[in-house]
């Protein structure tokens, strides 16, 4: 089986969509953990909107199945639409495990944060201090590149999935996955490769930042930063769904997630479950990944405040935009007078996105398993806008 190249354009922007709904699917099966409350929000809320209603008619023959996750400090919803799985006709439920693809690069920074705080790496380290020889030797300027601006992809490092070039990377994914994809097998696809600009001159999102940050802490640590990562992050706060992709497959069941292939529809978890990366580490539910997210902003007794600092301060953010900035593992935008922290995140079969208001106490999470179909993606768009509306007003 050969997976199609799909574009893999960044994610990342609030782009604005002119769309109808989707339409609604016969199979639809509701299913909705609480409901909104109906006290008006002290946080100046700007409407309430029917957020069951909302993913219910954007399920579709494309669109197999919708998560959304809203909370508030006066309400919290969690709703479900669709099916999980299209060979048995299994509803989706709302605390599904998905994996999160690039949403989960805020626990590889987290934990990179974690141990620079433990004195075990130091963030301003240069690459060539970090990786071997072998492998510094294929990294344009790695005497410069420190491990922060890897974090914040303002290093340059040539991108392994970068769309304009042939997809080598995935043929090599399709052909080796049953042995297991590491970080080392996926950055191989940027050596030698020139870099986008001389690091801290640009900024440029880059996969292969990640899949390093990954091959520096275990090396820091001399065993899977995966096991640091449940040490530090997952079991401190007890999410008790989420693990570490192809290392931890035994914790809980994933999701599938569908690929569209000569008009059949390719379940391509089994495929990204033997991939290992940095970049795609982990499978969560949403309401445990909207958990981590609150708990970066307001739990001081799990992180302290310099340690946040370090994950979202001045020192490591990156200027994007006038409205946009990249700090570590997320973006940071101003809309409407708001900051709010999101990154989401897209592959073969599975997309996703995390938003948090630290103002407001506001958190947005939601997956689809339909991957990057332009469905998907216009279904995807629709959640966001219209919820982001509701909170913050028209953008």
């Amino acid at each position: 089986m050969k997976l199609n190249r799909l574009n893999h354009k960044l994610l990342s922007a609030f782009v604005m969509f002119v769309l109808s709904a989707c339409g609604s699917n016969d199979a639809n099966n509701n299913q909705a953990t609480a409901q909104q409350d109906t006290q008006p929000s002290h946080q100046q809320i700007a409407e309430k909107l029917d957020y069951q209603a909302l993913i219910d008619g954007l399920v579709s023959s494309e669109v197999h199945g919708i998560i959304l996750h809203v909370s508030t400090p006066d309400s919290s919803f969690t709703g479900s639409t669709g099916l999980a799985n299209l060979t048995t006709q299994e509803p989706l439920q709302p605390d599904a495990v998905y994996h999160l693809a690039s949403c989960g690069k805020v626990f590889t920074a987290l934990l990179a944060v974690q141990l620079h705080e433990d004195g075990l790496l130091d963030l301003d380290h240069t690459l060539d201090n970090l990786l071997p020889i072998e492998t510094v030797s294929q990294i344009q300027y790695a005497d410069q590149i420190t491990l922060r601006q890897m974090l914040n992809h303002s290093s340059g490092i040539y991108n392994y999935s970068d769309p304009n070039n042939p997809d080598s990377y995935i043929d090599f994914v399709m052909a080796s996955y049953e042995q297991g994809v590491s970080n080392e097998d996926l950055t191989q696809f940027a050596y030698g490769k020139p870099a986008y600009f001389k690091p801290g001159e640009g900024i440029k999102y880059s996969n292969s930042n990640y899949t390093l940050a990954g091959m520096v802490m275990d090396r820091a640590l001399g065993h899977s930063n995966a096991f640091a990562m449940r040490d530090k992050i997952i079991d401190r706060l007890a999410l008790s769904n989420t693990f570490s992709v192809g290392i931890e497959n035994q914790v809980a069941q994933l999701t599938p997630g569908y690929e569209k292939q000569d008009d059949s529809f390719i379940n391509t978890g089994p495929i990204l479950s033997k991939v290992s990366a940095s970049s795609t580490p982990v499978a969560s539910t949403v309401g445990e990944l909207s958990s981590l997210t609150r708990r970066i902003f307001k739990d001081e007794t799990w992180l302290s405040p310099a340690v946040r600092d370090e994950l979202v301060g001045n020192k490591s953010r990156v200027k994007v935009s006038d409205t946009q900035d990249y700090v570590l593992g997320l973006w940071r935008e101003q809309i409407n007078g708001h900051t709010v922290y999101h990154h989401n995140g897209g592959n073969h079969g599975y997309i996703s996105n995390n938003l948090y208001i630290p103002e407001l106490d506001v958190s947005v999470v939601y997956f689809l398993n339909c991957g990057l179909s332009e469905a998907c993606q216009n279904a995807f768009y629709t959640i966001e806008n219209e919820v982001m509306a509701s909170i913050v007003g028209e953008r």
